[in-house]
């Protein structure tokens, strides 16, 4: 197998008329990071297999950059507006596989700012060298699944029950995937060995 390309960082992209920067996300990205996700509904944060409202789970998520987490930051007007995580477990049966988490400042959703960002933790995905990316969600949360759908994700399955919000409310979570080497062979069967990587 083809040795990874490191991605380089920051890029940038036009969205709603504002240019978006997409950086590593690093430790100094703390206070920022703590007020973007306070600014989320709270339902957001079943997103996330650890609650983001304790500073612990921060703390860790920062302590554990480029170890097992890789994290990109999305800033627009020198505000925090969406971030990611791809999550690795090298000890495990699985280190081919990322746990993908996204997470978007509400006054940029329907931007195309969730789609960029999950492309971009698939290139990033391809750079580190993975094979397969895992996402999932609560089952009522349509517009992100549709989105993930659209961008080649496929359900995996649908655990019943299996989150608790803080008022006690259960949830069914959706497991979605995305084999991205063999996105990333398709796109090179077709001529075009750069797509994913510009």
């Amino acid at each position: 197998m083809k040795k990874p390309v490191q991605r380089r960082y920051p890029r940038y992209l036009a969205l709603d008329g504002t240019q978006v920067e997409f950086r590593l996300m690093k430790p100094e990205d703390a206070p920022a990071l703590t007020a973007f996700i306070d600014t989320l509904p709270v339902h957001d944060l079943l997103f996330v297999r650890r609650n983001l409202s304790h500073p612990k789970v921060i703390a860790a998520w920062l302590t554990a950059l480029g170890k097992q987490v890789t994290s990109l930051v999305a800033v627009a007007d020198g505000q925090l507006v969406g971030c990611t995580a791809v999550v690795v477990d090298a000890q495990s049966w699985s280190p081919h596989v990322g746990d993908l988490r996204i997470l978007v400042a509400p006054a940029w959703r329907g931007v195309g700012l969730g789609q960029a960002l999950i492309r971009e933790c698939v290139n990033l995905a391809l750079s580190l060298g993975l094979e397969k990316l895992t996402v999932q969600m609560t089952v009522d949360q349509s517009a992100a699944i549709k989105t993930f759908e659209k961008l080649g994700f496929r359900p995996e399955s649908v655990l019943r029950n299996h989150v608790k919000d803080l008022d006690g409310h259960s949830y069914d979570l959706a497991l979605l995937s995305l084999e991205v080497s063999e996105l990333g062979a398709r796109a090179t069967s077709k001529g075009m060995p750069t797509a994913l990587n510009e």
